[in-house]
């Protein structure tokens, strides 16, 4: 190993941390080169002064290998503890350190998943025939199945799963490798294994409860093209279900094969009909996927099948997944494999739809979407699968900014960026372990897409959209007036900044580009909000209404030997302030919080209060109108803000659950820089206006302090200003700077959410 002196990230003493520690990824910013599990271990006694640790596994993956680690006292390994050292196999460069570590007094109570199972096999069916000299042979047939789902085959979202299906939602495959002996075939080959559950000590009393559905073993002496008939169910007559699990497994393994990951020792099990629930579960430890039968049956449906392999596909490359944000992660890659196979042959019927037929035939609503443009990430709050969070889905959240990258990389780069979406994100899921985060993830993913194409766009794309939902924040947010009152050419700003990485700041330069003066911060960032003040030259060209950027270049360390990381900033400004033709109403009105209820997916209800402003003037609005705005709220990301106008039914959105850190936004959304007010363009301000304030997480309520509407009559001159470091008394410094052109990756874009000048963060190559 060539060793390096590295510092400490935390400061980890003894054989294991003496307080719970949140996960971690760390990227060496010296080469660190490790050979063995041994030396791996060296590293990080050195490097984090963490010893006492045992050897787990040493997995391989695309590029990389990964040697885990968990901690040495009892139960650790039935708990989450883990740390992965993954290194390049070519060149045996460190690439990341993942750590997740936990307090012994935290796995007192953790137990390894060893429920017994009762499996009826294709070999225990056939041992007799063997042994009576019948040789076992690899054949191939033809299957007819649905792929994915009969609804989405016909396009036909009246089909109800009672009705008979037309024989044009089947489609027809041959070469399907299956077993035969003695004549007889038998679902099961190298890659995937047919089976029937007999009994499962499914609640771990270990006690075997039988299986209410046992099908048998299915076989044919010819082919497996049967047509579904619900009523063969009834008297378990399964060969249609097992022909879809066997089918849509197979054909996905081998495309997880293609792509280089070769990472099932033993063929995948499934039982097709399962219990009479109206769920399907995949156990890694039992080797067995099981699909419910309850309102319907689950494996009648492609992405059912394929979401519950892509829990395998995760279970085996981080075999132990839990606790963190696993649960929506994993709920979320299993939605993301199942569409992600669809659109290669569908790319037009409702592509952001999972389950499109188990969805609709349940007791629940269970299909979901993969477009969920309003989700959002808040650090601190778990993530476990199926529930609400600040209104959206969990799983949703997740496999959203997956799904829409491989949209935006097929369409930029045609269909061989397909195989490598898929191949980066199974490849930064490799070198993860127990307890990751969501931040976590989209880190390792990004840093997969950077060293399997280092000469794409797919890292950017990765970042745009984790950033656009708040998975991957920047690592400070800028807040600015938003009206910049210039003298002599020159503006003093007031800015205020966060710490909004979650991680403890060594230190923080910003240089900007109309600016002599340099910020720089050292852990006094780490405080809940520093304030800092720069010169700004301004053009003498630059006139009353125009927009001003100020640009600046960051560099964030957080420790001194772990890579820094860069940004491209730009911080808007309107120069002058604008006169309106109609004061703001002023309202000081309370907000409604969202509120609780149990359970799952209920397990909140929006708060909602709609506001009226009637208006007398005919006017039109104009070319330059604004809309105002002004709301107290601790927490900003809680509210999306809607104004509806006296005529027709549409929507303007204001606000979309902004990651605002600031308890204030006191802004003028100006139609000119704003691309969704000025939708109103054209509009009469006579009648009565809307605006609705809808909050969706429960825990903080908030005031609407003032809204209006109105055309700019005009602008103050600079000669007018009478504060010349623009603490100006209509915007109370609520202007956000942020490095992401959706608005939602760090500081609020405010005013400028759509403006066509802010610059998106780009990180340079060398960061994570």
């Amino acid at each position: 190993m060539k060793k390096h002196l590295l510092a400490l990230l935390l400061p980890i003493v003894g054989s294991y941390c003496t307080a719970p520690l949140a996960s971690m990824i760390d990227f060496p910013s010296d080469p660190v080169y490790v050979t063995s599990s041994d030396e791996a271990k060296q590293l990080l006694a050195q490097r984090y002064t963490l010893i006492g640790l045992v050897d787990e596994s040493v997995s391989t993956s695309l590029l990389s290998t990964q040697y885990r680690f968990y901690q040495g006292f009892a139960n650790a390994v039935a708990c989450s503890s883990s740390v992965v050292v993954t290194v390049d196999t070519n060149t045996k460069e460190v690439v990341q350190i993942y750590t997740h570590l936990l307090d012994e007094s935290e796995c007192q109570s953790a137990k390894e998943d060893n429920r017994a199972i009762d499996l009826n096999t294709p070999e225990q069916t056939y041992r007799p025939l063997l042994a009576a000299g019948n040789p076992k042979t690899i054949v191939t047939t033809s299957f007819n199945v649905f792929d994915p789902d009969p609804l989405t085959a016909l396009e036909d979202t009246t089909l109800k799963y009672s009705d008979v299906i037309s024989h044009a939602a089947y489609s027809l495959y041959s070469d399907i490798e299956v077993t035969e002996v003695a004549g007889t075939r038998y679902l099961e080959n190298s890659r995937v294994r047919a089976v029937d559950v007999r009994a499962f000590d499914l609640d771990g009393n270990g006690a075997l409860e039988a299986d209410v559905s046992q099908q048998g073993i299915i076989t044919s002496t010819s082919d497996f093209t049967i047509e579904r008939d619900i009523k063969d169910y009834e008297n378990k007559q399964t060969q249609f279900l097992d022909t879809m699990a066997f089918y849509h497994i197979d054909k996905s393994v081998q495309y997880l094969q293609q792509l280089g990951f070769d990472i099932f020792s033993e063929p995948v099990q499934f039982d097709a009909f399962f219990g009479n629930k109206d769920n399907s579960t995949a156990y890694l430890a039992q080797n067995v996927i099981v699909f419910g039968n309850g309102v319907s049956a689950d494996a009648e449906d492609a992405d059912v099948i394929l979401h519950e392999l892509g829990h395998m596909i995760n279970f085996s490359l981080v075999k132990r997944w839990r606790d963190g944000d696993t649960g929506a992660i994993g709920e979320g890659l299993g939605d993301y494999w199942a569409a992600s196979s669809r659109y290669r042959t569908n790319k037009t019927f409702q592509p952001d739809i999972v389950f499109s037929w188990d969805g609709v035939n349940t007791s629940k609503t269970s299909t979901r979407i993969l477009n969920d443009a309003e989700a959002r990430y808040v650090p601190g709050v778990s993530y476990p699968a199926h529930v609400v969070r600040n209104g959206s889905n969990v799983d949703q959240l997740w496999s959203t900014p997956l799904f829409q990258v491989l949209k935006l990389a097929i369409a930029e780069h045609g269909e061989p960026a397909h195989e490598h979406i898929d191949r980066i994100i199974w490849e930064g899921i490799a070198a993860l372990g127990g307890g990751v985060t969501m931040p976590d993830a989209a880190l390792s993913i990004v840093k997969a897409a950077e060293r399997l194409y280092p000469q794409s766009n797919y890292s950017d794309l990765f970042i745009k959209q984790f950033k656009a939902h708040n998975i991957l924040t920047n690592t400070v947010a800028f807040y600015a007036p938003q009206f910049l009152m210039v003298k002599d050419g020159k503006a003093k700003v007031a800015l205020d900044l966060f710490n909004i990485s979650g991680k403890n700041i060594h230190s923080f330069i910003a240089r900007f580009e109309q600016s002599d003066d340099v910020v720089s911060l050292g852990n006094a960032l780490n405080s809940k909000k520093q304030q800092s003040t720069i010169t700004v030259k301004v053009p003498d060209s630059t006139q009353c209404g125009e927009a001003f950027t100020l640009n600046a270049e960051t560099v964030t360390d957080f420790n001194n030997q772990q890579i820094p990381t860069q940004g491209e900033y730009s911080i808007p400004f309107v120069v002058c302030t604008p006169k309106l033709t109609h004061t703001p109403k002023v309202e000081n009105s309370t907000l409604s919080d969202a509120t609780s209820t149990e359970g799952g997916l209920l397990g909140n209800k929006i708060g909602v209060k709609s506001y009226l402003l009637t208006l007398a003037d005919t006017a039109v609005l104009d070319n330059d109108f604004s809309v105002s705005l002004h709301i107290k709220h601790k927490r900003m990301s809680d509210l999306k803000v809607t104004l509806t106008p006296p005529v027709g039914d549409r929507e303007i959105t204001l606000l979309a659950y902004e990651n605002i850190q600031q308890g204030e936004y006191n802004q003028q959304l100006m139609s000119r820089f704003n691309q969704e007010v000025n939708r109103l363009k054209g509009e009469s301000l006579e009648g009565t206006w809307t605006l609705k304030v809808t909050d969706r997480a429960v825990g903080e309520s908030g005031e609407l302090v003032s809204w209006g509407i109105a055309n700019i009559s005009g602008y103050s001159k600079p000669e007018t200003a009478t504060d010349e470091t623009n603490n100006n008394n209509n915007n109370n410094g609520n202007n956000g700077a942020t490095d992401n052109g959706s608005g939602s990756g760090g500081g609020s874009l405010g005013w400028l959410s759509l403006f066509m000048l802010v610059v998106i963060n780009k990180l340079r190559k060398n960061t994570p």
